[in-house]
């Protein structure tokens, strides 16, 4: 997926480039590995400065805090980001630890960054002791930037997911239905839509052979001989 976007921008790049220079196109050199560590080059650079591996650090922020995700009571997950001042301050006083504030540990950015662990040790035992529905209202009601993070269950019961119609119902020869993703994005004239489902193992095989200029029996012998699948043949 993340190589089909770099190549969809690159394909209108080169037809730009023939709209206003001219030209005969140009071929567009694209893997799969290079476009996913693009998300994360700066690792490299960062190893060349320190010469160390960082460490794993999971969904907690190496530059502001407290910035996490913790579970709930009930088995859900909550993301706080609470890196801004005034934000770490409203939750510590959401949770009841308005001490912390003036605690030499916790009183900048900085310092709650060098002490991180300490700093989330009372917010994972506040949200731990209650539902994902509790957490939300007090938080809510402390103005704390906060958002639960989904199981799919979830995200396909959601309002807006719903209304947006993110996800789609198509037809499926064994499930009967099966939920896909929309069209994305979507362009106000030529919004796009599914028309049908994915084929099956060999469903357009004949159909394809024979635009190309196969008959019937060219096919048959193609299929007897393991060189192509119809639909309907055995595996």
């Amino acid at each position: 997926m993340v190589a089909g976007l770099y190549g969809a921008f690159a394909a209108m790049v080169a037809l730009r480039q023939i709209e206003t220079r001219g030209g005969v196109g140009q071929v567009i050199d694209l893997p799969l590995l290079d476009p996913l560590f693009s998300f994360i080059a700066t690792e490299a650079a960062i190893y060349r400065l320190t010469g160390t591996v960082r460490e794993r650090t999971g969904s907690r922020s190496e530059t502001t805090s407290p910035r996490n995700v913790f579970r709930t009571k009930d088995g859900r997950y909550i993301g706080i980001s609470a890196s801004i001042q005034a934000m770490a301050e409203r939750l510590f006083r959401g949770i009841g630890c308005e001490d912390m504030i003036a605690d030499p540990r916790f009183r900048t950015n900085s310092d709650r960054v060098r002490n991180a662990e300490a700093c989330e040790a009372p917010i994972v035992a506040f949200i731990g002791g209650r539902t994902l529905a509790e957490n939300m209202e007090i938080f809510e009601r402390a103005e704390v930037t906060v958002a639960p993070v989904y199981d799919v269950d979830q995200f396909m019961a959601d309002p807006h997911v719903i209304a947006r119609e993110i996800l789609v119902d198509l037809p499926d020869g064994e499930l009967g239905r099966l939920p896909m993703h929309n069209v994305i994005p979507r362009l106000s004239a030529t919004p796009g839509r599914l028309r049908r489902p994915a084929p099956e193992l060999g469903e357009h095989t004949a159909e394809i052979l024979q635009s190309l200029g196969l008959d019937v029996a060219e096919i048959e012998g193609l299929v007897r001989e393991g060189i192509v699948r119809v639909k309907g043949d055995a595996p």
